[in-house]
């Protein structure tokens, strides 16, 4: 689906250049002042195409431009179905809350459906390998502020560690590094 609708969007969009640079030239060919309003002024083409409807070649320009237009909404709708199925959290992979009580004996079962859905140290242990990775092959100002921007990122969600996970003191203990790490990159990206 993925490649049909980049496909799609690719020839819709190939077409309405064409169509739109051929009907400029036509434009420039009935005379200066309408080649100047097609390229100049918004929408100067429809009423061109109007006003020389009767033309044979117009009108062949005119569905070019009407092909390419729906094709490339075609694939849009395409691609935007493509990343709506695979990008959308599937509700099945949520845990189901309903047996989570209130009383506080479930504290831990609370903790651990919350973490389920959402692990700060996990996430900051994913940022941190990635700044890793991304200062390996670092040379310039901007990848060094990206590596140091995701160092923050890994610190912030470090911070973001609550006492009662399992790896609050792994947390807390990288917590100095990430920052230690965050202000070499800052200082490269400076350089």
């Amino acid at each position: 689906m993925f490649f049909i609708g980049i496909g799609l969007l690719i020839l819709g969009l190939i077409s309405g250049i064409v169509g739109g640079i051929w009907g400029l030239v036509q434009a420039f060919a009935e005379g200066t002042l309408w080649g100047a309003a097609y390229l100049l002024i918004p929408f100067a083409f429809v009423i061109f195409y109007m006003a020389n409807w009767s033309q044979r070649q117009i009108r062949k320009n005119f569905i070019l431009i009407l092909v390419g237009l729906i094709l490339s909404l075609s694939g849009s709708a395409v691609l935007g179905d493509y990343i709506n199925n695979k990008f959308v959290v599937d509700a099945a992979n949520i845990p189901d809350n309903s047996n989570i009580s209130n009383k506080s004996e479930n504290t831990t079962e609370k903790t651990e459906a919350i973490a389920a859905i959402y692990d700060p140290f996990r996430e900051g242990i994913n940022a941190a390998t990635k700044a890793a990775e991304l200062a390996q092959v670092a040379n310039t100002q901007a990848e060094w502020n990206e590596v140091a921007i995701t160092w923050h990122q890994a610190l912030v969600l470090m911070k973001e560690v609550p006492e009662s996970h399992p790896q609050y003191e792994a947390a807390k203990n990288r917590i100095d590094l990430y920052r230690n790490n965050r202000e070499i990159a800052n200082k490269k990206s400076e350089t």
